[in-house]
């Protein structure tokens, strides 16, 4: 550690982030350490390396400073010894010695519980970040038994045992207010001013493309909707680019789907972070389909923030707080279902009103300098307890 660096102290962020950006988790804390740097403190983050890498104990991360990870759990035995573990957060804490607090993201319960003991002995707050009520996962009975039981706890205890709380949703600050914590607010934030989001794009003359651009893990999309009613729309110059899941993959999630050829149609597979944006930064139109359950309104779409940031029009339900944001956009619009038939008017009507790329410019909603103030309100009431 570079003992030549003064701050305020040190916030540590933990959790099943892969760094740098290997998921929309890691963007998410990524973007937030962000916030507590522009404000003085010193961030670092342990994570998790790629399933493929297996290791013992903690590596530094190559692409940054302060990014520390260690090897997924491998096997039933495994998991459960590392739900419990702190060792090796007991590892990095000692090399942080102004440690001012611990930021878990997306813990399981119990891993919360034991990071706020080994907390609590050094006088240290603990932070949950929620950004999902989630009972999904793939992976043994086992595994998929504790994920719904954990999904109840997240969703009612959080606020008992930690100290404070950042959320990414009203519907969660709702949730939590009765216990009293300091809360946060944060929806998925951006950096407007990294390259990112300044590509040159290509453009193909003459056609009008709708961009899907996301994963099918936790069955949270309802992609095989917007395939249904793309392929029924009659607009030959139109495209439907679907970016982070390959054909086969999607095929082999929604078998009722028949496998028709459709040359207007590109599955590009999973891509970096920054070639997607890209992709959206190019699109006429953004669209992706939820359904508004529990799990859906609780959480907020990254890829939202990320769209809306780029500037262009977006076809989404009413999930979350997007109704807050669509009401004001004047692009795009609100799906009031899920089904085909709604979809394919909504992309007709899309095609008929494009939006010119030059009428286009980023927006600042997402920047994470937005919050500036906001979160140094909340880091003044936790650090005050």
């Amino acid at each position: 550690m570079d003992k030549q660096v003064e701050t305020k102290g040190t916030i540590l962020y933990v959790g099943g982030f892969e760094l740098p950006d290997g998921n929309a988790a890691a963007n998410r804390v990524l973007s937030n350490g962000k916030l507590f740097a522009k404000l003085g403190y010193r961030v670092a983050y342990l994570g998790m390396a790629p399933e493929k890498d297996s290791f013992e104990g903690v590596r530094e991360v190559s692409c940054g400073t302060d990014m520390y990870e260690e090897a997924h759990p491998s096997g039933t035995v495994a998991w459960m010894t590392h739900l419990f573990s702190t060792k090796h957060l007991k590892e990095v804490m000692g090399r942080y010695p102004d440690l001012a607090m611990v930021v878990v993201y997306n813990v399981p319960f119990c891993t919360l519980k034991r990071v706020k003991s080994l907390c609590r002995k050094q006088d240290i707050p603990v932070v949950y970040d929620c950004t999902e009520w989630s009972a999904d996962t793939d992976g043994s009975l086992p595994k998929r038994l504790f994920k719904k039981w954990d999904e109840r706890y997240i969703r009612t205890k959080i606020g008992r045992v930690s100290d404070g709380l950042i959320v990414i949703s009203r519907r969660m600050e709702r949730q939590y207010a009765a216990d009293a914590k300091p809360m946060l607010r944060l929806p998925p934030l951006v950096d407007v001013n990294d390259s990112m989001w300044h590509q040159e794009i290509e453009r193909q003359a003459g056609c009008f493309e709708f961009c899907f651009a996301g994963g099918l893990d936790g069955n949270k999309e309802s992609l095989d909707r917007i395939v249904e009613a793309f392929r029924r729309l009659d607009a030959p110059t139109a495209r439907l680019r679907i970016v982070g899941v390959s054909e086969d993959a999607f095929y082999a999630h929604y078998t009722q789907v028949p496998r028709t050829a459709d040359d207007r149609i590109t599955f590009m597979g999973r891509l970096p972070h920054r070639e997607t944006i890209r992709y959206v930064l190019g699109c006429d139109c953004y669209i992706f389909v939820r359904t508004p359950d529990r799990r859906n309104n609780a959480g907020f779409p990254t890829k939202f923030a990320e769209s809306y940031t780029c500037g262009v029009p977006i076809l989404t339900t009413n999930v979350s707080d997007l109704g807050d944001y669509v009401a004001g956009m004047g692009r795009g619009e609100m799906l009031q279902s899920t089904e085909a038939d709604v979809i394919l008017a909504a992309m007709e009507r899309q095609i008929r009103a494009a939006i010119p790329e030059a009428e286009r410019s980023l927006d600042r909603s997402f920047h994470y300098e937005t919050y500036l103030e906001k979160t140094e309100a909340w880091l003044a009431a936790m650090l005050s307890q």
